[in-house]
């Protein structure tokens, strides 16, 4: 075991960088250099790019020892690629930025980087370089540049009454994750042999998700022009949709799709995950009914219609059933600077 303190600093980013090389990572042609200089060099082709910025940190984002390292990695990147997505984009090259305690492990770092490697391997873009920094608590940051050929992107402001409102995947299973985590002391994702198999896609959903970098750009494909992910819950990046679109919307909650397990095993909380719970990262996303029928001929996804936008109203989003009957919800989901 090799502690951060123990080596310098370029002998640290040597070694993660061999990690990435070993991961099968391919540099893309736009690349033209990467990590290695002062600054990456890109020659993008695209019409449009974009760029996403998040960052984790330690015992607000994540608990060190309730996660692997690799799927740390995965999930630090998966939520900059689950914004990417949402705007109709793939993505080109990403940044990174460690803030590292001396007293963390190497080998933690070089796992937090073979997740990294796995999902750039699978969903495309580079690792161009970063910054790595000393720091009391440890952090990822990362900005991920993103791009597409269309004549546009997909944005949350082009919403209009009579959209249908559409979401991809299944809602609340990372919540539930978290839940099951926190409340009954399910740890690690790796022990999976020994846990029930009906937590195993909560788990999986909580630490490892997929963004939907390939559903994003057939959205875009099919002229729909209002998309967001599924990252600070349900209703919050709704509301965000109606915010910048200035219109409201009609949910059911019996509409929104979940793990057959999800109600079972949260009977009185499950519409709580559902609706707030956050950290899907799936797409939600409204189109007029021509749009969302070609969609649904060509989308290899799942993806759930679950109510409509409506004209700008005082009461910004309705909750309701399938019988029709109005449903209170005042939990909107998750806001950095406000306890939700």
């Amino acid at each position: 075991m090799t502690l951060v303190s123990e080596i310098s600093e370029f002998e640290l980013i040597s070694r993660l960088e061999k990690v990435l090389k070993s991961s099968g990572t391919v540099t893309d042609a736009q690349i033209k250099l990467g990590i290695g200089d002062d600054a990456a060099v890109l020659t993008p082709q695209s019409k449009n790019q974009v760029i996403s910025s998040d960052a984790l940190v330690e015992n607000v984002h994540f608990i060190y020892d309730q996660i692997s390292m690799y799927n740390l990695g995965w999930k630090a990147l998966a939520s900059n690629y689950s914004d990417i997505a949402a705007m109709g984009c793939e993505p080109l090259a990403v940044s990174i930025t460690l803030g590292v305690k001396k007293n963390q492990k190497i080998e933690d770092l070089e796992n937090i980087y073979e997740g990294f490697g796995a999902i750039t391997s699978k969903y495309g873009g580079s690792i161009i370089g970063g910054d790595i920094v000393k720091s009391k608590e440890f952090f990822i940051s990362i900005s991920v540049i993103g791009q597409n050929n269309q004549t546009s992107t997909l944005m949350r402001s082009n919403a209009v009454p009579g959209d249908l409102i559409i979401v991809s995947g299944e809602i609340g299973s990372s919540a539930a994750g978290l839940k099951l985590i926190s409340d009954f002391d399910i740890s690690l994702y790796e022990n999976e042999s020994e846990k029930s198999s009906k937590f195993l896609p909560f788990l999986t959903s909580h630490f490892k998700p997929e963004p939907q970098i390939e559903l994003g750009g057939k959205i875009l494909d099919c002229g729909i022009t209002t998309c967001t992910d599924v990252s600070d819950g349900l209703l919050r990046d709704l509301s965000n949709i109606c915010d910048s679109s200035k219109v409201s919307a009609i949910v059911n909650v019996d509409k929104i799709p979940t793990d057959t397990n999800l109600k079972s095993i949260f009977p009185n909380e499950w519409i709580q995950l559902c609706l707030s719970g956050g950290e899907d990262y799936q797409l939600l996303f409204t189109g007029n009914h021509n749009n969302i029928k070609q969609l649904q001929e060509n989308a290899t996804s799942q993806i759930t219609i679950i109510g409509e936008i409506t004209k700008i109203s005082d009461t910004q989003i309705s909750l309701v059933d399938n019988s029709n009957n109005k449903i209170k919800f005042d939990h909107k989901g998750w806001d950095h600077f406000k306890e939700s």
